[in-house]
């Protein structure tokens, strides 16, 4: 229990936070009375002394006084070259006299009441009282002291250390009251907290809110005359409380016009803080209104540009009446203040921002410079960053939710969303368990992880074939996830065969227990697990269905197959990374790939086992995907609560192989895969003896017309279109050297365009990628020309096996010849140096080479060799179409500035390009040059330097600035990621940066999706969500306060998710900006046609024809 005078130091401490800072004003008028100021009898302070027996030290001053409010805070306007909105506060410590002040006569007005006491009849209690009141508010909130609230209270204690060091000083009272001065305003109360209660002749008693407490006293005028004018002076300027307050209305409000009993809602963000003051702060801010404080972040600590996220504290909502935040003097005061642990916390600086600016504020980013606050230290360093908008539902709930518990609460990926399956349960029951038996003749083993909850008895025990006929049944219940807009993906693991062992006394049937967990940009799923198994099916009742959402169509699935461990972290059995770019929609692939512990660096090691998918693409317009990609797309993360899942989630993505990681294996791993790139030289010869030698082939459909019946067939005529397209351009570039430009452009499309044809032309149905036809009409019309059709298993294997040997071969033969060459060089030079290893040196030094491998200068080689290895992986994946969306705009782009490029007088712009180069710089002017400008006298090159120094440091401030704004919403949105998802966070690649591409065995296969017919009952079954869990993604938008990107549940039914498509009719719904593109894209085909192919062609052919007939 605690003690009264803690419960006393207690309601002090609450009160200081509801101290009023007295505004910046100016004098106009004061008023004063002398009275007496009895002693209180009794503790409530409702009884007095006599007047005739109060002691001569009571003798006080009343002062009424109304004074011009000046601005506390002076606003700035500061102009910024930077698209970010940027507005400035300066505090202005001292106080402006009147004729210091021009604008001070329209200036509103206040009055207050002041009650002085003489310094010579009160030495001890005047020292007291100025001690403390030497402190600021913020000072004894951060101190935790008592606050003086009333005069007749002393801390005597106090009292006796102060006497005991006067009269060291001063021995006579004459000395104190020459060392003191006269009078000093003891209490400084508003008129609108001070009311006069009674009036008794000379007497009069009053009431007034000091430091939170309501005070009761008695004033005894020296006369019932003086008692009376006080009382009319205070009745007088009582009067004028209402119009003062208008006037200081009016002057804050400006031309707003505020609303009757409007509120507001303001959500603010304490963004940073920028180049503070003193060595290594902890700061924290303080926020203000009224003198209440209203907020108070965490602090950061040892930083000069601290950043405060979501955890310390950077956001809250000011909930205020419009009217009395006008009425507040001073506006919204923030201070930084520098947290210490056993001295007093230091002001490093406030800024202060007007009503007018938080009404009218909208969410852009202001600094304001900070400048001391009166009494503070004056350091006039430093910046404090601000963000304040209009507060939405969404804003208040979450920091209500946020303020009751600092915990977010999310569903779980990795929580059994749906229906929970009996398990194997302990190690021990394992162990005991068998999970195979033997009846009437058939084996049988255990279904894991559970019996079908509707057949438990029909399906707890199987035989094998069983088990796989219900593995390929339609699954029964669905979990949506992901937060992309483009499509879905619709994703069943099926099984897993041949995976290692990894758990210990395989001989009592303890075996791997196998899961399966998915990564799909910013989701992670996983499927139940599979007890003691190394070919695990997943059953169609467990959880192995999932819906995900595609915000990017170079986003790859990453799989990966773990074996669980309940006490220590799951172990990696191995991955795949399926590539979806190349799929078509509405097509049901099985597709079965072989797993490896990574894809990032050589070897991959031996194969882990295999796993079998079953996916189907559904996507709402392919035009939609392909005009996505004019962007480069943002980083993707993933996090989680929990470090084992987290360490699932990396090892899924990444492997279990780190190439960010300082160590020599790892360089040695980028540099063998910078020579591996010089297999392109294989290509490219392959390419070029095929080209000059007439050796490609490509097929060309041609229309031939049929007589019986009257009609029109095609016929495929191979023959070599690159070499002869090659030949012509060539000749036109030699006749026309100024078409070298249009070539070159055209190379780079043609050179994508041959890529292409190698892919769609090859055997191997896996390989194949979308053509540049399929996307130039989808372009156009929605959909592409590829539609949905069947992949048989080991569909053109003996070709694919063909083509795979002569490849093998080819780099074999050109590596033994590399390495003979390689050997024929180095005797060649061993002779040649024997030839020359003569010295006339006598003193024969032995040179050893010593190779220190340190951190400090290799590693920094490292990230080098990673970036280019990532810029390399990137650039090969568009050139050979894995990226084939990408490839297709640079393929689009060549060919447009191709023909853009024919209508450019390249001849004309070299040849007076060149005659301005030669007669401007060359000629004898340059003379004057020299001697009017280059050659100048030291002021103005001292003056054309510093122009140019403020250039370049103006550019460098906005690209600091850029910076900082960037590091701003990195660390606040990781900090809101980390509060929402989990502290464990991930990078999921979007672009393909993996070394090694996973390919479908040849045993894959794909049907056409055909959606099955269904009754009333089961579409409405559909549309309300039947068997499907709905779980949002991690992607989060909007700014300050973000939110999850909601989507709404898919509709998928028991079976196969479906969405009825009627391939024969094609959506011609439109906007304006898709007719835009189509129109444009049928205009730059037409020109491509009519003035590109048509007038070369012919201007070549009737130059050659021409030039046979004059020979």
């Amino acid at each position: 229990m605690s003690s009264p005078s803690s419960s006393i130091r207690g309601a002090r401490q609450a009160s200081r936070n509801s101290i009023m800072e007295p505004p910046t004003t100016t004098t106009k008028s004061v008023q004063t009375f002398d009275i007496t100021y009895p002693l209180a009898l009794s503790h409530k302070k409702d009884r007095y002394l006599p007047s005739k027996i109060t002691p001569s030290n009571r003798r006080r001053r009343v002062s009424v006084e109304v004074h011009k409010v000046l601005p506390q805070f002076e606003e700035e306007k500061r102009t910024s070259s930077v698209s970010s909105e940027r507005g400035g506060s300066l505090i202005s410590a001292r106080r402006l006299s009147q004729d210091e002040n021009p604008d001070t006569a329209s200036s509103p007005e206040i009055c207050y009441i002041k009650i002085l006491m003489n310094t010579a009849a009160n030495p001890i209690e005047t020292l007291v009282f100025r001690k403390r009141k030497g402190k600021t508010d913020s000072q004894l909130d951060r101190s935790g002291q008592e606050s003086v609230a009333d005069s007749t209270v002393c801390d005597h204690s106090l009292v006796e250390e102060l006497a005991n060091s006067i009269m060291t000083e001063a021995t006579t009272t004459n000395d104190l009251v020459n060392s003191l001065g006269d009078w000093f305003a003891k209490y400084e109360v508003p008129l609108k907290r001070f009311d006069i209660v009674e009036k008794k002749k000379r007497t009069v008693i009053v009431t007034f809110l000091f430091r939170g407490l309501q005070l009761r006293r008695e004033f005894i005028f020296d006369s019932e005359q003086d008692a009376n004018r006080f009382c009319q002076v205070i009745e007088r300027e009582k009067q004028l409380l209402g119009r003062r307050a208008k006037a200081r209305l009016d002057a804050a409000l400006g031309d707003i016009k505020l609303k009757e009993g409007e509120r507001l809602s303001l959500l603010i963000d304490i963004v940073s803080a920028a180049d503070l003051p003193t060595k290594s702060p902890d700061p924290y801010v303080i926020a203000r209104l009224q003198g209440k404080r209203i907020h108070k972040t965490g602090y950061i600590s040892n930083s000069n540009n601290p950043i405060w996220t979501l955890r310390k504290g950077s956001l809250f909502v000011l909930n205020v009446d419009a009217l009395e935040l006008f009425e507040a003097t001073g506006g919204l005061i923030l201070e930084v203040t520098d947290y210490d642990a056993y001295t007093k916390h230091e002001s490093l600086g406030a800024v202060s921002v007007s009503p007018k600016t938080l009404y009218n504020w909208n969410g852009e980013r202001k600094e304001f410079d900070l400048k001391a606050l009166s009494g503070e230290t004056v350091y006039n360093e430093g910046k404090l960053v601000l963000r304040v908008r209009r507060a939405t539902d969404h804003d208040i709930e979450f920091m209500e939710k946020y303020n009751k518990s600092k915990k977010f609460d999310i569903k779980n990926m990795t929580d059994d969303l749906l229906p929970s399956l009996e398990t194997g349960g302990s190690a021990l029951k394992k162990l005991i368990k068998n999970n195979k038996k033997t009846e009437m003749g058939q084996t049988k083993f255990l279904v894991r992880p559970g019996p079908d909850p509707k057949r438990k008895l029909e399906t707890e025990w199987l035989t094998k074939e069983q088990i796989e006929e219900e593995a390929w049944k339609p699954s029964h219940s669905w979990l949506d996830i992901g937060s992309g807009n483009l499509g879905k993906v619709f994703v069943e693991v099926i099984k897993c065969d041949g995976l290692p062992n990894m758990d210990t006394g395989s001989a009592f049937g303890n075996l791997t227990d196998a899961f399966v967990s998915l990564v799909y940009e910013d989701c992670f799923a996983r499927t139940h697990t599979v007890d003691d198994c190394l070919s695990p099916r997943f059953m169609p009742w467990s959880r192995r269905a999932f819906i995900l959402h595609t915000m990017h169509t170079s986003s790859q699935l990453f799989v990966g197959v773990f074996d669980s461990d309940p006490h220590s972290s799951h172990e990696l059995l191995g991955r795949v990374s399926v590539d979806l770019t190349n799929l078509i929609p509405n097509m049901i692939y099985t597709m079965k790939y072989n797993l490896f512990n990574t894809a990032k660096c050589n070897p991959r090691g031996e194969k882990c086992g295999s796993i079998t998918l079953r996916l189907r693409l559904e996507l709402e317009s392919e035009r939609k995907l392909l005009l996505s990609n004019l962007h480069y797309p943002d980083s993707v993360y993933v996090n989680s609560d929990n470090k084992k899942d987290f360490k699932v989630m990396h090892q899924t993505v990444h492997g279990n192989v780190d190439m960010k990681k300082y160590g020599l294996a790892n360089i040695n791993q980028y540099i063998e895969e910078l020579w591996d790139y010089l297999t392109v030289y294989y290509y490219l010869e392959d390419s070029f003896k095929s080209l000059i030698l007439w050796r490609s082939k490509t097929t060309i459909p041609i229309p031939v017309p049929r007589l019986i019946p009257l009609s029109m067939r095609w016929v495929s005529l191979s023959m070599p279109l690159h070499s002869l397209m090659a030949f012509l351009c060539l000749i036109g570039m030699v006749e026309n050297p100024e078409l070298m430009p249009t070539f070159f452009f055209g190379s780079i499309g043609w050179i994508l365009m041959a890529t292409m044809e190698y892919r769609t032309s090859g055997p191997d149905p896996w390989d194949r990628c979308k053509s540049f036809q399929h996307y130039f009409w989808s372009l156009i019309w929605g959909d592409g020309l590829i539609k949905p059709h069947y992949i048989e298993s080991n569909e053109n294997i003996e070709r694919i096996k063909e083509r795979e040997k002569a490849w093998k071969k080819r780099v074999k033969d050109a590596e033994r010849k590399a390495e003979e060459y390689a050997l024929e060089q180095e005797q060649y030079w061993k002779e040649m140096e024997a030839l020359g290893d003569i010295d006339d040196d006598l003193c024969v030094v032995k040179k050893k080479f010593t190779f220190n491998p340190t951190k400090a200068y290799l590693y920094p080689i490292q990230q080098w060799l990673g970036w280019i290895i990532n810029a390399l992986r990137i650039t090969k994946n568009i050139v050979i179409w894995e990226e084939s969306y990408i490839s297709f705009w640079f393929a689009a782009v060549s060919f447009l500035l191709s023909v853009l490029s024919l209508f450019v007088p390249w001849s004309l712009i070299v040849k007076w390009t060149m005659r301005i180069t030669v007669y401007v710089f060359f000629g004898p002017w340059m003379k004057l040059v020299d001697i009017y400008y280059i050659q100048v006298d030291e002021a103005e090159e001292s003056e054309r330097n510093d122009r140019q120094k403020s250039e370049r440091q103006e550019y460098l401030a906005d690209q600091i600035l850029q910076a900082q704004i960037v590091r701003e919403n990195n660390t606040k949105l990781l900090d809101f990621k980390q509060y929402m998802f989990g502290e464990h966070i991930t990078k999921v690649n979007i672009m393909k940066k993996d070394r090694f591409t996973d390919k479908p065995l040849p045993e894959s296969s794909a049907v056409v999706y055909k959606p099955e017919k269904k009754s009333l009952g089961s579409i409405a079954m559909q549309e309300a969500g039947y068997h499907t869990v709905r779980v949002d993604g991690q992607h989060l938008v909007g700014e300050m306060i973000p939110k999850i990107h909601e989507m709404p549940s898919t509709t998928a039914p028991i079976g196969k998710p479906t969405k009825k498509v009627d391939e024969d009719i094609p959506n011609y719904n439109d906007s304006y900006s898709i007719a835009v593109a189509k129109v444009g894209t049928i205009i730059v085909g037409a020109t491509i046609l009519s003035v590109f192919f048509v007038p070369n062609l012919l201007g070549i052919f009737s130059g050659l024809i021409s030039k046979d007939m004059h020979a």
